[in-house]
């Protein structure tokens, strides 16, 4: 027999429900800074259709909404504090509490930057900032970008181990950390003042060793050309795409992504499972 909920569902339907994804968008609405505000909603509706937009303007209200409901991305207008020193302050409230990307509009584009380096430089390789005028399409793209990288976790292949950069500005070699890396690009992350710029190209050198693969015409290390495409707010992070790349070299990377997935699910495997508790207290 059939039994049925006062909605008028079965109780024997345990299809899961689809989770509800949130964009957080902070700002005072004033007459000087309406439009911008205006635009920045419409940027945000038409690049993040799936989620839904959670206005505030109330920054205390706002830290209670990220423990609470699924916030994935969250938007700072500056009118929220007329200050760009506060605001990278409250972007610090937000990642303590769930860490997500922060995407500020900068009223002063040095002291957002200085203050973003010296309080968050740490955290995401995805925040960034706008400035007036603000661009619709710019905003629409990053947002988009941000919003896909957050959809494809799962296919990021994590190393973190330390290798060697080639310049070719500058005929130099250079020790990063090669973050992560996929068959069609890599991140890298540079300790110092070297900063690299957009399209510059640069080689690195992957120790497949360390991942008990040798090949025989590239050895213990696999030679990889890239393109840097984007560069992190905080100066330090930057994702190339890879070119150049030969069938060769991209069935030792295949080989590669391989060992570190394996080695992935084994340490999934390995920990144990954490009791979900309800954020929202009874």
């Amino acid at each position: 027999m059939e039994v049925f909920d006062s909605e008028g569902k079965s109780i024997f339907d345990s299809a899961p429900k689809k989770k509800k994804r949130y964009v957080l968008y902070l700002f005072k609405l004033t007459r000087d800074d309406e439009t911008r505000i205006r635009t920045v909603e419409k940027a945000i509706q038409n690049s993040l259709s799936e989620h839904i937009m959670v206005r505030f303007e109330d920054p205390n209200e706002a830290l209670k909404a990220l423990i609470v409901k699924n916030i994935e991305l969250i938007f700072i207008d500056s009118s929220l504090f007329d200050d760009d020193k506060i605001a990278i302050d409250f972007g610090v409230e937000c990642k303590k509490r769930k860490k997500c990307p922060l995407f500020f509009i900068a009223k002063n584009e040095d002291i957002l930057i200085t203050e973003y380096r010296k309080k968050l430089a740490f955290y995401e390789e995805l925040d960034d900032y706008f400035k007036d005028p603000i661009d619709f399409m710019e905003i629409t793209r990053k947002l988009k970008r941000a919003s896909n990288t957050i959809g494809r976790k799962a296919k990021r292949f994590s190393l973190g181990i330390p290798i060697k950069l080639y310049r070719l500005n500058d005929d130099k070699y250079y020790d990063v950390i090669l973050n992560d890396i996929s068959l069609v690009g890599f991140s890298i992350s540079i300790v110092g003042n070297e900063m690299l710029k957009t399209n510059e190209q640069v080689k690195i050198k992957v120790p497949i060793n360390e991942f008990n693969l040798f090949h025989p015409t590239y050895g213990e290390f696999l030679p990889v050309s890239g393109k840097v495409r984007r560069i992190s707010i905080n100066g330090h992070i930057f994702g190339c795409s890879i070119e150049f790349s030969t069938p060769m070299q991209l069935e030792v990377l295949m080989n590669l992504l391989e060992k570190v997935t394996r080695k992935m699910r084994m340490v999934k495997i390995a920990e144990k499972p954490k009791k979900e508790v309800d954020p929202v207290p009874v």
